[in-house]
């Protein structure tokens, strides 16, 4: 019995021995570990080290995504560009209208003819052969439609006498009664009627003798008039009439 607790003691020490040898030997160990710690750990730390440096690889894969995440909002911006091409539909549209006829404007109705002015006119007193008579004359007064377009005439022109200053001389001429006629004046025609001019000086100191320069002619229905060159002696008394004028008749 003692034999066997003496073997159990030698045993514990002997494991106790085995122990703190064993102990004695890491730290030995570890101390030599010591000066290569920082070469062992470099490594360790340089493994440690290239996670940073992967990190910026993991953002630059992150920062990616937002340039990918611009395709959807690209697309937004392509649907309004193609938009006003849906929009140029209507232009097409518009075609039939641009084909379709124009309606037919009517036929602007003819100007109507009216009455000749001094202004549409040109005139001329000419000669009548043989045309003197018991102390008077006949001429004949001429009026040309000088515009261009037709006007008519129709009665008695207005006829007196003017000073050089355009002023009426005596009085103006009358009527003989003759028949009034329309007369259409066509660009370029010519109206005329008979003027007859007793000589002035057949009527003594009662006509208070003046010179004439010519003769004032209003057409009928006018109200502007024209001046034909006439150098005549002239009544200036109103008393005296010293001549007498027909209705315009188409020319011969």
């Amino acid at each position: 019995m003692t034999s066997l607790l003496g073997s159990k003691r030698w045993t514990m020490a002997a494991a106790a021995a085995g122990t703190l040898l064993a102990v004695s030997g890491c730290t030995s160990s570890g101390t030599d570990a010591g000066g290569a710690a920082p070469s062992s750990a470099a490594p360790s730390a340089a493994t440690t080290s290239e996670a940073p440096s992967d990190a910026p690889s993991a953002s630059a894969s992150a920062s990616a995504a937002p340039s990918a995440s611009a395709s959807p909002t690209a697309a937004p911006s392509a649907a309004p560009s193609a938009a006003p091409s849906a929009s140029a539909s209507p232009s097409a549209s518009a075609a039939p209208t641009a084909d379709a006829p124009s309606p037919t404007a009517p036929p602007a109705p003819p100007a109507a003819v009216g009455t000749c002015t001094a202004a549409q006119l040109t005139g001329s007193i000419q000669e009548q052969p043989g045309g003197g008579a018991a102390g008077s004359i006949y001429r004949t007064l001429v009026l040309t439609n000088a515009s261009g377009q037709e006007c008519t005439v129709d009665g008695f022109p207005g006829v007196s006498y003017v000073d050089v200053a355009g002023a009426q001389i005596g009085a103006p001429a009358d009527r003989d009664g003759s028949a009034s006629t329309l007369v259409s004046l066509a660009p370029g025609a010519s109206t005329t009627t008979t003027l007859r001019q007793t000589n002035a000086q057949n009527y003594g100191p009662e006509c208070l003798l003046v010179p004439a320069v010519g003769l004032r002619v209003y057409p009928p229905g006018a109200t502007d008039s024209l001046v034909l060159p006439q150098e005549i002696p002239a009544c200036s008394a109103a008393s005296v009439v010293l001549m007498t004028v027909g209705t315009l008749q188409p020319a011969s």
